[in-house]
């Protein structure tokens, strides 16, 4: 089938190609974005950017920054630029963006526009000391941030990859080369030196900084009443690939998981369909777990979930970087002083 879809794959790169080269030489034209942090990917689907955007937040506060986020809003039924709040519904300002801000407050800025020149002017108008994060901003290269990040992760890097519709890549590797510093994310922890060299080797010809991250989960938190006891998961999941979640939970609990498309937009059945399945599970020490982004999209049905009576948690999730020093001194020169 693969030789099949290579002409389309040909014709799709020679018109990205073609694209960047009008940017590279300035026929197109780019703004630069002072003490901007792009985090982005060459591939379709998730390769970590929404976690590692959490901890740049997390960096530039540390370092007395104020970080505001922009994203396009994946998914959402608006359009223009709208500032997140936490009582927002996913579908009118992404999930990505929703879980940010409920996770942050008022500590941190949350917007939406599908222009992220007119979205970074707005954000700069309203507040002219923040540190502008930019969510999934690799290909949009009508901006460029001061400091852009390449996300991809360890299981599935891009330089193994092909260019869409034949693989996943939205532009050829060697558009690595725009990035200031490649992140891998999703490590395993076993990994050991011969593993780190391996990688880095093969991204060794970008002659860029190259940073590991590893995915650590924190205590589960409940959505609804919490239990004292917890043996049996009903793991409920919209995201990409859950099976790093899955491992993670199957070294302490009996697992049972029902997974949806990623950015899934639950429905009244599929609520109806997770209960019923719930409902062969020892209620007494079991528990409902969704994840940290599923949960923004599961929260319109707050008093459905409620009424059933069955216990939900959710999941959260942050980064651990290898070389973490190196990495926080590298956002530290974008992050714009209060």
């Amino acid at each position: 089938m693969r030789y099949f879809l290579l002409p389309i794959s040909w014709i799709y790169v020679s018109i990205v190609s073609i694209r960047n080269l009008f940017f590279d030489f300035q026929i197109f034209h780019s703004k630069n974005i002072d003490n901007g942090i792009g985090v982005g990917n060459l591939s379709m689907g998730g390769t970590g950017k929404s976690p590692l955007s959490v901890h740049i937040a997390e960096l530039i506060l540390k370092n007395h920054g104020e970080p505001a986020l922009l994203s396009r809003g994946y998914g959402r039924k608006t359009k223009g630029f709208i500032e997140v709040d936490e009582d927002n519904l996913s579908q009118n300002v992404g999930d990505e963006p929703l879980m940010f801000k409920q996770r942050f407050k008022d500590k941190v800025g949350v917007y939406v526009c599908e222009s992220r020149t007119l979205g970074s002017n707005k954000i700069r108008t309203a507040n002219p000391k923040s540190t502008i994060i930019f969510d999934d901003v690799f290909q949009h290269r009508k901006i460029k941030p001061s400091l852009n990040i390449l996300t991809t992760p360890y299981g599935d890097p891009f330089y193994t990859d092909h260019i869409l519709p034949v693989g996943r890549l939205r532009e050829p590797a060697a558009s690595a080369d725009r990035a200031d510093c490649i992140v891998v994310t999703k490590c395993p922890e076993t990994m050991k030196d011969d593993d780190y060299n391996k990688v880095k080797n093969k991204l060794s010809k970008f002659s860029k900084p190259i940073f590991f991250s590893h995915i650590e989960y924190s205590e589960m938190l409940p959505i609804t009443a919490a239990i004292q006891s917890v043996k049996n998961i009903l793991l409920v999941t919209g995201i990409s690939d859950p099976s790093h979640l899955i491992e993670h939970l199957e070294d302490k609990y009996e697992i049972q998981s029902i997974s949806f498309p990623d950015h899934h937009a639950f429905t009244e059945k599929d609520i109806e369909k997770i209960h019923e399945k719930f409902g062969i599970f020892d209620p007494k020490e079991s528990i409902i777990l969704t994840t940290e982004k599923d949960k923004v999209r599961l929260s319109k049905f707050n008093g459905l979930i409620k009424k059933n009576g069955a216990s939900w948690y959710y999941q959260p999730m942050s980064i651990r970087l290898h070389d973490a020093a190196q990495f926080e001194s590298l956002i530290r020169k974008h992050v714009r002083k209060v």
